[in-house]
């Protein structure tokens, strides 16, 4: 960029919501724009919670009528609800929101932006590791086919 441009690219801001002018003035609509998004997220845990308490607490006395093996297969999918929503929690949003707020801050900070590439990539294979792990059917299939493909080789 420096040949082509004459701009030094480590004098750019990363993102396009730099909160403040240069004569240290607040850019409200950039702010606004911030605080919308984190609004908008706070919003999607707020139902995500909600939602969930109910579910559970709604279940609960449903679950009684239940075999004892419907109940431990219903514990086991509410507990991989929960680790599904913890999991994009911590490899999507909470880079994402560090990402988008940090600019409000003004704080010069060089990120390494590798970790959270690679979190955000990470998020597919561990949705469905989540599943594995979890619930016990899946993890005996795995397992077996597992020994079975060692045994091949």
């Amino acid at each position: 960029m420096t040949q082509k441009f004459g701009i030094d690219v480590s004098e750019l801001a990363g993102m396009i919501l730099v909160a403040y002018n240069p004569d240290n003035s607040i850019r409200w609509w950039n702010v606004s724009a911030t605080m919308n998004m984190a609004f908008v997220m706070f919003v999607q845990y707020t139902l995500i919670i909600y939602c969930a308490v109910r579910m559970y607490l709604g279940m609960e006395s449903k679950l009684q009528m239940l075999s004892m093996s419907l109940r431990n297969l219903h514990q086991q999918f509410f507990k991989t609800l929960v680790l599904q929503m913890a999991s994009p929690t911590i490899t999507l949003f909470a880079p994402a929101i560090l990402i988008i707020c940090l600019p409000i801050f003004d704080l010069e900070i060089d990120l390494p932006t590798g970790i959270f590439l690679c979190a955000f990539t990470l998020y597919p294979a561990m949705d469905a590791m989540i599943v594995i792990y979890v619930v016990k059917d899946y993890k005996k299939a795995v397992r077996s086919k597992a020994n079975v493909s060692i045994e091949f080789l």
